[in-house]
């Protein structure tokens, strides 16, 4: 009799934990759910704009430039007016077509917690498991660092820098050379260099760093870190890269390893 308790009691107790376990995977994927109706919501603030300025450079050159707004005394890309009004830390979009990497993306270099205040916060400061895309607090914006590093997190729902994971494939990248990451200052596309699995090391290990590399002191060390990366890439883009040209690295956490993380390298083509 005694047995027959001990196995009842043991059923309810596995019943409770999967009762408890189903209902936080619900929840979980409830609030997914609702995070991404946020961002449907972000998206359509976006103004799609047809009054682009061209403008004639010193050699002669014609260039597009985006038509500019001042909100807060700050000049921004009209298209972005609405979002930025909102939020301040709004500083870009990040699109990689045909993957659910559709994210503003926020900057607080200045904020308490080292530019990662969006970590774990929503685009209303609430917080949120997901958090937002944001740039490292090293990079510059405006006058942009050689290095821009946009960190994500990697969602078990799918969402965020969950799909950047996807370049690990030869065949995603031949169908996603590409993606886009439109500040408030202008547009751009990216070509895709690399995409490696790495690791974030001691401070005083002398490993690789590629989430340290925002400046390049010299040529030579610019092309260092360009070898590097490329060396490590699960890819084959066969993409050149001269020093001078404008790097962008998204990275978000990979379980390979401890504190394992995947990176993509991409240089700006326009």
């Amino acid at each position: 009799m005694k047995k027959k308790t001990i196995m009842n009691i043991l059923m309810v107790i596995c019943l409770l934990v999967a009762i408890g376990c189903g209902g936080y995977l619900a929840y979980y994927y409830y609030t997914s759910s609702q995070t991404e109706q946020a961002f449907d919501d972000l998206r359509n603030m976006i103004t799609e704009t047809t009054e682009d300025m061209v403008v004639e450079s010193e050699n002669g050159d014609k260039e597009t430039m985006p038509e500019m707004v001042s909100v807060k005394g700050v000049s921004v890309q009209k298209k972005f007016e609405k979002l930025y009004s909102q939020n301040n830390d709004f500083v870009g979009w990040l699109t990689i077509k045909d993957t659910l990497v559709d994210y503003p993306v926020m900057y607080t270099p200045n904020d308490s917690e080292k530019g990662e205040f969006y970590i774990h916060r929503d685009y209303d400061m609430n917080y949120s498991a997901a958090g937002l895309p944001f740039i490292d607090r090293n990079c510059i914006i405006e006058n942009p660092t050689d290095n821009i590093i946009i960190y994500g997190h990697n969602m078990n729902s799918g969402t965020m820098f969950h799909n950047i994971i996807k370049y690990e494939s030869q065949e995603f990248y031949e169908g996603h050379k590409t993606f886009s990451f439109d500040t408030i200052y202008g547009d751009g596309t990216y070509e895709v260099v690399a995409a490696f699995y790495g690791q974030v090391f001691p401070e005083n290990s002398d490993e690789f760093k590629y989430y340290e590399f925002v400046n390049a002191g010299s040529e030579e060390e610019y092309m260092d870190f360009v070898n590097q990366v490329k060396g490590m890439s699960v890819i084959d883009t066969g993409v050149d890269v001269e020093y001078g040209d404008k790097l962008l690295t998204l990275s978000t956490c990979a379980y390979h390893v401890t504190d394992g993380r995947f990176a993509v390298i991409a240089k700006k083509i326009n």
